[in-house]
């Protein structure tokens, strides 16, 4: 069965074949926003320090606990450096694989936006007077 017909690609003249999954031919295709990261994980220190753990701890330490054994992926500060935690301690750093990672940074975006409800219907409910 086939897929879907393609199309021509958005950028005006072109009559070039879009990409599949994308609006533009291959000429035309624009590039990605380039991430911002912070600084800090482009430092020479920094790197000499996540490949000093990196060597010491090659398993996520996270599967570790629940007995699968998984190459780690990520050296993951356990509280973050804009929250105060010590950038280069290794009690504050953790090896994780990109699911386990994955699921902490979510986990503590989702506490973020929880206690940051200010002016929420919910906040104003909690903190109305009662007389």
């Amino acid at each position: 069965m086939p897929g879907k017909p393609r199309r021509y690609c958005a950028k005006f003249p072109c009559s070039n074949l879009a990409e599949p999954g994308s609006a533009y031919c291959r000429a035309h295709k624009p590039k990605p926003a380039p991430k911002e990261t912070d600084p800090f994980y482009s430092s020479t220190a920094w790197k000499r320090f996540r490949s000093w753990y990196r060597a010491r701890h090659p398993l996520c330490e996270e599967c570790e606990k629940h007995g699968r054994i998984v190459p780690m992926a990520i050296v993951d500060h356990i509280v973050e450096i804009k929250d105060g935690g010590a950038p280069f301690s290794e009690d504050n750093v953790q090896s994780l694989c990109r699911s386990c990672h994955n699921k902490k940074t979510a986990r503590e975006s989702r506490l973020r936006r929880e206690n940051h409800q200010v002016g929420t219907e919910r906040h104003r409910a909690d903190t109305r007077i009662v007389s």
